[in-house]
């Protein structure tokens, strides 16, 4: 169903359009490269209360890229062995060929092994293949929500240690099982496959044992919402609150994806 709205901090223009039944939404009616304050704002509303916002057809140019970005924060210098757009190095590029186009078909959120993960993350398809190359991602929230009570209660103060699959301990950060949105309250898992390691107050076992059942939990189909690409699509998701997984369903025909981060602040425990 396709919705106009008109609330505070966005413009009765914009078609709201849900991506599934309760994780994202597409807009339309919006030109990101003439953004206001107030379209900015309208954003932020919408990634807290949705997780993930795909603005179809926008093709910006990295300079608009690039001010997309600082409207919605102070941008994350990407990792050095992460390519960057030559003359662009707040851009990253996550493409097959360079092979990072690879490296992102698991559950996961960005970089939680660090003490602040990056709050947004802002794509923009480059080059789509003719066909597959779908990103899906998952609401931590809903995950959160569909849980028992008795096992929210028994996962609220626990916390996690996350980690580069390295090991190497440099990497590695502790982050609250359940985290707390800083703008709505609601609640939401945060652990993922790749970087959760074990559940500090647990056994091991007994860690192992819940973290398996977590992770296979927090993306259950109906947590998930999926958008085909087309060139020139754009997509920002709260990272902290929703997992991502690109379907890596196209080899051998490329895929070209730019990437701003937009750093984070520590994710907030929830409370009882």
């Amino acid at each position: 169903m396709t919705s106009t709205t008109d609330q505070a901090g966005m413009t009765a223009a914009w078609q709201v359009t849900p991506l599934a039944g309760r994780v994202g939404v597409a807009v339309r009616g919006l030109d990101l490269r003439a953004a206001d304050d107030t379209a900015v704002e309208g954003l932020q509303s919408l990634l807290a209360d949705h997780g993930v916002v795909v603005i179809p057809d926008q093709h910006v140019t990295p300079t608009d890229h690039i001010r997309i970005g600082e409207a919605l924060g102070r941008i994350k210098q990407p990792p050095d062995y992460i390519e960057t757009l030559p003359g662009f190095d707040q851009l990253a590029v996550i493409s097959t060929e360079n092979g990072l186009g690879y490296a992102t078909d698991r559950w996961h959120s960005d970089v939680t092994w660090a003490a602040a993960p990056p709050k947004y993350s802002i794509l923009h398809m480059e080059q789509p293949p003719p066909s597959g190359g779908d990103t899906m991602w998952s609401s931590q929230f809903e995950a959160f929500d569909w849980l028992s009570p008795s096992l929210q209660s028994l996962l609220i103060g626990l916390t996690a240690e996350h980690a580069l699959p390295t090991g190497d301990a440099k990497f590695s950060s502790r982050h609250p099982v359940v985290i707390s949105h800083p703008r709505t309250g609601r609640k939401a898992l945060f652990v993922n496959s790749i970087f959760t390691k074990r559940i500090i107050e647990l056994r091991e076992d007994e860690s192992d044992g819940l973290l398996a059942y977590l992770f296979a939990h927090s993306t259950r189909p109906e947590l998930v919402c999926r958008w085909t690409w087309s060139k020139g699509d754009l997509a920002i998701w709260d990272n902290q609150f929703v997992q991502h997984y690109a379907v890596g369903d196209y080899h051998p025909a490329p895929r070209k994806i730019h990437r701003i981060e937009i750093e984070g602040e520590p994710p907030v425990p929830a409370t009882i």
